[in-house]
């Protein structure tokens, strides 16, 4: 079971290290993000989880998106990304 959420702080911790302030509290509001809507691994929630490669591409959609509070509902059903 592998919990993607600490590796992608490190990287919002890398980013920051490198002067991307900016970059790095957007990593950190996707993850909490993810969290607050119970987008979390196995670990966290034995029942509903969803795979490690979906949360990246949750991370990841966020990251890219402009609007972070339209969420698709049948995608997320389908376990596929969330954002449009």
């Amino acid at each position: 079971i592998a919990n993607p959420l600490g590796s992608t702080l490190s990287a919002a911790m890398m980013l920051e290290h490198f002067g991307l302030t900016a970059e790095a509290t957007l990593v950190r509001e996707a993850v909490k993000w993810t969290l607050e809507n119970g987008f979390v691994s196995k670990d966290i929630e034995p029942v509903n989880f969803y795979f490690t490669s979906t949360i990246g591409d949750l991370i990841s959609d966020y990251v890219k998106s402009t609007d972070h509070e339209r969420i698709n509902v049948e995608n997320v059903q389908l376990r596929k990304s969330t954002i449009i």
